[in-house]
């Protein structure tokens, strides 16, 4: 029997990381198969703090997959987000909870939910069959859903998941609103993190049409602490934009508390097709979207209809 190697996406955030951890679980306690989580890249610092604080060991890094392993990849299945090193024809699951945009050598396992994080739904998976998570999973899976929906506050909540969230926290037993403020802290820090970090450490690239669009996103209570360096990140953005032969390049700096974001336009092209989608003008290169928070659901989405006419 293969050994299933589980990995979230590139420029991993906390869902992809902790996902791949109770997935983990998962498989050897309800499916009883041999597993072991890896992560694909640098953590950001609010993984860090929930793996610290819940004294969980770090994953180590994918670097190559052996011939008798095969792979499950979490909370993503786009092809230019699977891990580099990770042979497409090795995936055989994939958990997520974002549009499905693969094609399969074979027959596989997937399961994709309109639902708010994977981390939902890996808890939604051992609840079905019975199976309780352990009490440091729970608390991962919870540590997930809080941040992949923003303690609630994204437009990609649903009603199961704050009813998973409660069912979770029978087990895990925490003050959500101390963990989430302490977590949130952590995210929004910049210690430790470089220029080229803050566009990256989020960052994700998408086929819209005919053309390659990158955006990255930075979470934050102290929006101002990232866009008082705002030429420094115009800069990085177009070398990456360049280097990637990008057709659209975006960055999005997400106030967590006020449930707004400024949208970085590094170029006349951003600007155009920006303000026809959303109906807002740039100035002095940003644009404010009031009560748009996801990425996921209010960016990606809308300019993906837009490059496909």
């Amino acid at each position: 029997m293969s050994k299933i190697i589980i990995v979230g996406h590139k420029n991993p955030d906390t869902d992809s990381v902790v996902s791949s951890i109770a997935a983990q679980e998962y498989f050897e306690k309800v499916l009883g198969k041999e597993s072991k989580a890896y992560c694909a890249g640098m953590l950001n610092n609010e993984t860090k703090f929930i793996l610290e604080k819940l004294e969980v060991e770090i994953p180590k890094l994918f670097e190559k997959i052996e011939d008798d392993e095969c792979a499950a990849i979490v909370d993503h299945n786009q092809p230019s987000q699977i891990v580099d090193g990770l042979d497409y024809g090795k995936i055989e699951y994939i958990f997520d909870h974002h549009n499905l945009n693969i094609v399969t050598e074979k027959p596989i396992f997937v399961r994709v939910e309109p639902i708010g994080s994977t981390s939902s739904l890996i808890a939604k998976m051992f609840f079905e069959k019975g199976i309780t998570p352990s009490e440091v999973t729970s608390k991962l899976l919870l540590s997930g859903i809080l941040s992949d929906m923003l303690n609630f506050t994204s437009p990609t909540t649903t009603d199961e998941d704050r009813k998973l969230a409660d069912k979770l926290n029978e087990i895990a037993k925490l003050d959500m609103q101390e963990f989430v403020t302490e977590m949130f802290k952590a995210k929004s820090s910049l210690e430790g993190i470089s220029i080229e970090d803050v566009i990256t450490l989020d960052y994700k690239t998408f086929e819209m049409g005919s053309k390659n669009v990158g955006i990255g996103t930075w979470e934050t209570t102290l929006p101002e602490s990232v866009n008082i360096k705002k030429d420094e990140i115009f800069a990085a953005l177009e070398k990456k934009k360049a280097l990637e032969n990008l057709d659209y390049m975006f960055f999005m700096v997400v106030d967590i508390l006020q449930g707004n974001c400024q949208l970085y336009i590094i170029g006349d092209a951003e600007k155009e097709l920006a303000e026809k989608v959303f109906g807002k003008e740039a100035e002095n290169k940003l644009m404010t979207l009031p009560g748009v928070v996801s990425r996921k659901k209010q960016i990606v989405p809308q300019l993906t209809e837009e490059l496909s006419k």
